[in-house]
């Protein structure tokens, strides 16, 4: 909405009620199997940005993922082909093989791929790469120039990883220790970030057929958010009982490198902080005394 484009929204039909600026874009109903309205969607349109990608949580069936995200992207990229200039594809760095040590970080834009995790997790992990791969093959064969996109987890809308972590902190019910080791060094990508780099990709001659990154500048564990969390909901209070547990848990080295993107120009314009402080709002948390919450955490 902040550039010259004309945008036509590819969108479910029951999810059209919920879209902004419906004054302003054209709106297609329909869904990726369904050809007639891709074609519809696609008809004298020059760069497609895909973003009907799903991932857990809420828990989805390898299945559910496997139809949304590869059989869905192929056929997308199968209506595609040989009619837009680029295509913007919104993966996730779900992608990337584990990278559980500092000694191999930063991890950048060329990174081996591999799925991994639990088996929800391996099987977002395969269903992202078969995306992928539809869109690296057709642009193999210049049907059309991709751009890929791998975000970190992505803060600034209703969530369920953001708001169950924020949440689970607050009322005590985390188990800190074991999110320290499964979550590791995170950093969030907001969602304004996020679309500033697909635009910047979508126009730039350097970015054609390219993959990046996208990634915040600060490298934070579940400790430093319990710490951040603390300092929100107690402005002008000295004295962070959580400040030395998340500077003891935090090496301060960047697990995630958005290097090919910030040669282009871009750079994260929200904070961790800026995240945290926009979820506690939207889950109505303002101050300690919205909740019970455990020690430490309460105004005394």
């Amino acid at each position: 909405m902040t550039t010259d484009h004309d945008v036509r929204v590819l969108a479910l039909p029951d999810s059209i009620h919920r879209m902004n600026f419906r004054d302003r874009i054209e709106i297609v109903p329909g869904h990726l199997h369904d050809r007639q309205s891709l074609d519809e969607a696609l008809e004298g349109v020059e760069i497609v940005f895909h973003a009907a990608l799903i991932s857990p949580p809420p828990a989805l069936t390898p299945e559910r993922m496997t139809e949304v995200n590869a059989r869905g992207t192929a056929a997308l990229v199968a209506a595609a082909a040989g009619r837009v200039r680029r295509f913007v594809l919104v993966s996730s760095n779900n992608v990337f093989s584990p990278h559980r040590s500092p000694a191999v970080w930063p991890l950048r834009d060329e990174a081996l791929r591999m799925a991994h995790g639990n088996p929800q997790q391996t099987a977002l992990g395969e269903s992202l790469i078969a995306a992928e791969d539809a869109v690296f093959d057709a642009a193999d064969r210049g049907l059309f120039e991709h751009c890929t996109l791998r975000p970190t987890v992505i803060a600034g809308r209703a969530g369920g990883f953001i708001d169950n972590l924020v949440t689970g902190i607050l009322r005590g019910t985390a188990n800190l220790d074991l999110q320290r080791r499964m979550w590791d060094v995170m950093q969030w990508t907001h969602g304004s970030d996020l679309a500033r780099a697909a635009l910047l990709v979508a126009g730039h001659d350097q970015a054609a057929n390219r993959c990046f990154t996208v990634a915040g500048d600060q490298p934070v564990t579940i400790y430093d958010i319990q710490a951040m969390l603390w300092d929100l909901m107690n402005i002008g209070r000295p004295g962070n009982p959580y400040a030395e547990t998340a500077s003891l848990n935090n090496l301060g080295l960047p697990k995630f490198e958005a290097a090919g993107l910030k040669a282009l120009g871009w750079a994260p314009q929200m904070t961790m902080r800026d995240c945290l402080a926009e979820c506690l709002g939207r889950l109505e948390f303002h101050s300690s005394a919205s909740l019970r919450l455990p020690p430490h955490m309460v105004d005394s």
